[in-house]
């Protein structure tokens, strides 16, 4: 049985594509520059990076704490990314049915976004694609932090996710960043002010 995201006429934005593509880069300009969204923070097992603090870009727990949360029924999605367990928890979705005051952000890998898109039906998705296998291919192998076999895994692993693209809502080719973004900012935009959002009691107000 689906369960139903309880923000009222708020949304939900899955932006989702393989590793490499820079989707967390446009979240990130999405999150600075237009106003009423926020991100929900994942919970993961991977270690945090140089960049990444707790509660911003991810909660970061142990295996153990993660399989305890799986038990319970506390995540609205979660997957294995990579060796690393990621999971987006209910109470970041609903907050014990309470109503956000912002729609919500959700930077997600492709096997998460399924199941978030087949469970909350309302969710707008966006499929971030890279310029081409070859600039993917350059931003995967120069991450230090990987090894060559790793690389090469991440590679064929994104190539398999980019097949997936006809399953979202819109698909933005990040080729130019700033191009990207704005492409972003008009999907968000333009949801915004449909009709089927409109809450009839607003309407003559």
């Amino acid at each position: 049985m689906s369960k139903q995201l309880a923000v009222g006429k708020k949304l939900l934005f899955v932006v989702s594509g393989p590793s490499g593509v820079g989707k967390s880069t446009l979240c990130q300009n999405i999150l600075e520059t237009v106003p009423d969204i926020r991100l929900s923070v994942s919970y993961t097992t991977r270690k945090p990076r140089a960049n990444e603090s707790e509660g911003k870009e991810y909660r970061f727990i142990s295996q153990e704490e993660f399989e305890e949360k799986k038990a319970v029924h506390a995540f609205a999605e979660w997957a294995e990314v990579h060796g690393h367990l990621y999971g987006t928890p209910w109470s970041e979705l609903e907050q014990n049915g309470q109503q956000f005051q912002s729609d919500i952000l959700l930077d997600i890998d492709v096997q998460g976004a399924h199941q978030v898109m087949s469970t909350l039906k309302r969710a707008v998705s966006v499929f971030v694609l890279p310029p081409s296998l070859e600039v993917l291919w350059q931003r995967l192998s120069g991450r230090a932090t990987d090894a060559p076999e790793e690389q090469q895994r991440r590679f064929q692993k994104a190539q398999d996710e980019m097949k997936h693209y006809p399953e979202y809502q819109y698909t933005i080719r990040n080729v130019n960043l700033e191009q990207a973004i704005w492409e972003l900012r008009a999907v968000i935009m333009a949801e915004r002010v449909r009709t089927v959002h409109l809450d009839p009691a607003q309407v003559f107000r």
